[in-house]
């Protein structure tokens, strides 16, 4: 992985999931401190979300990234997506996924979480790559809800 390769968080989201709106926090502050260095895109791919409900989303929990629909799901096929939220760390410069899975381990199961976060996973890819490194960790399970693909 080279400095100059260009890196692409995808964030896959559902603006109605009780996970996606309690780690938005963390997303937001991930995305400030990175978004100089690697970009970022949040991808709405259920039909269930409807603009209106996305610029609520957004606006409640002030995202700060720009988000977009993937009704179609264009871009949860081509990564493989199943989750919401569900996060790739794509290297557009070498067409190959970083990292998949969770933000954090908050949640271990839908509905369930822990009092405190004990790994930051995205967190801690997007450190190794502007180290240019490989995370240590490259793949996590997501916990959420499931992307609709009969929509």
């Amino acid at each position: 992985m080279s400095g100059k390769d260009s890196i692409t968080v995808y964030l896959f989201l559902l603006d109605e999931c009780r996970i996606c709106q309690e780690l938005a926090p963390e997303m937001n502050t991930i995305y400030e401190e990175y978004q100089s260095d690697i970009g970022f895109i949040g991808l709405f791919p259920n039909f269930s979300s409807k603009s209106d409900g996305i610029k609520k989303f957004k606006e409640k929990y002030r995202i700060k990234f720009n988000t977009r629909t993937d009704y179609f799901k264009k871009m949860a096929h081509k990564f493989e997506a199943t989750i919401l939220p569900e996060v790739i760390v794509y290297n557009e410069t070498s067409k190959t996924i970083v990292y998949r899975g969770a933000i954090n381990d908050l949640f271990y199961t839908p509905g369930k979480r822990r009092h405190f976060v004990q790994n930051h996973y995205l967190r801690d890819a997007l450190k190794a790559i502007s180290e240019n490194k490989v995370p240590a960790i490259a793949s996590t399970q997501p916990i959420g809800c499931y992307i609709n693909f009969n929509d």
